[in-house]
């Protein structure tokens, strides 16, 4: 009764203003939340109501999320240092000017079922889409396999994917497959590798991120990132728990100690102890050469992301594209800002 006397005396773009503002105050209710988490998490050697303050300053003329607070240390800043980053809200409006327009292209990579049949000549390996699979099909191409990787197809940051083999239990396959009816996914052979990237760590498929601009028809690497998974997950995402280091792009040699969003700084990997600093990655030409041509693929979509494998046989493989920006794992290792940088593309 009170709901519809609420929306009858109440004009309908009251009602939307007070939603939206209803929405804004959840989210930022859930920021706290999330701020204090982190804090009691990294254990900071500072008053707590000092970083929240200092925090909330950053949150509204910044549009700094609690992650970008923690992983680059504004609390460690000047106001100069920290107006220098990309934050959650730069690197928003940075996306939408680059990329929005191109939906049409960005699909290609974001969904990907499609990004692996239009860039099946650089991918390398055999996949399956969920999509009107039968379950008979499903077991032989895992029978053929012996084990298969499975990313939901619109996935980010390495959620929700996981290796089969074909020496699971039943259940387990059975499970695996009864899951497609309520997403969609795709199923790919496992990339080896060998050699130094093998030995960075034999538990992931470790890749190099190329970041990519199109600048009015010149496609220029921005940055190289190496990446590497830790513990038994496949993946070598940063927000998965990975580490990552610093490529010079011209040489290819890797120039940073591996770093994580923690803020933790190694010379050796954390798992293997495999040392990569000042050592080159293999096949670089090729791997910046294979950013490119993806880039070029997609040649609407103005900035774009590439993770690209080196493999067994001397090949190079793109594991997956995107167009979203990832500009965290981009700031966090040098711990200096970007927003100056990509801001002259505009």
């Amino acid at each position: 009764m009170l709901r519809k006397i609420y929306r009858t005396v109440v004009p309908k773009f009251i009602r939307l203003f007070i939603r939206r503002f209803i929405n804004k105050i959840r989210v930022f209710c859930s920021n706290v939340k999330e701020f204090s988490k982190e804090y009691h998490e990294r254990k900071i050697n500072y008053s707590y109501c000092i970083l929240l303050c200092d925090w909330l300053m950053c949150y509204f003329f910044l549009g700094t999320s609690t992650e970008d607070y923690f992983i680059y240390k504004f609390y460690d800043k000047s106001w100069r240092q920290c107006s220098q980053f990309v934050t959650l809200r730069r690197s928003r409006f940075l996306i939408a000017s680059f990329n929005n327009g191109s939906e049409d292209e960005r699909i290609l990579v974001e969904d990907k079922t499609i990004f692996s049949d239009v860039f099946k000549d650089f991918t390398k390996r055999k996949t399956l889409s969920s999509e009107n699979l039968s379950e008979e099909k499903f077991k032989a191409f895992l029978n053929e396999l012996g084990r298969v990787i499975i990313k939901p197809a619109d996935g980010y940051n390495g959620n929700d994917i996981y290796i089969l083999k074909a020496s699971d239990s039943d259940e387990d396959i059975r499970r695996a497959y009864e899951s497609f009816s309520s997403h969609k996914y795709t199923i790919e052979e496992v990339l080896e590798q060998d050699g130094i990237m093998r030995e960075l760590n034999p538990g992931t498929l470790n890749t190099m991120r190329v970041n990519v601009i199109n600048n009015h028809g010149s496609f220029e690497i921005q940055n190289a990132i190496l990446r590497s998974g830790q513990g038994d997950k496949p993946v070598d995402n940063i927000c998965a728990g990975g580490v990552v280091s610093w490529i010079d792009v011209d040489t290819g040699i890797v120039i940073s100690p591996f770093c994580d969003l923690m803020n933790k700084r190694v010379i050796s990997h954390p798992l293997t102890g495999t040392i990569m600093i000042g050592k080159k990655i293999p096949l670089w030409e090729r791997v910046k050469e294979a950013a490119i041509e993806g880039a070029k693929r997609i040649s609407k979509v103005k900035y774009t992301s590439w993770d690209i494998a080196v493999i067994k046989n001397e090949d190079v493989a793109i594991v997956e594209g995107n167009t979203y920006g990832n500009f965290n794992i981009q700031q966090v290792i040098t711990q200096n800002g970007l927003w100056k940088h990509y801001r002259r593309y505009l």
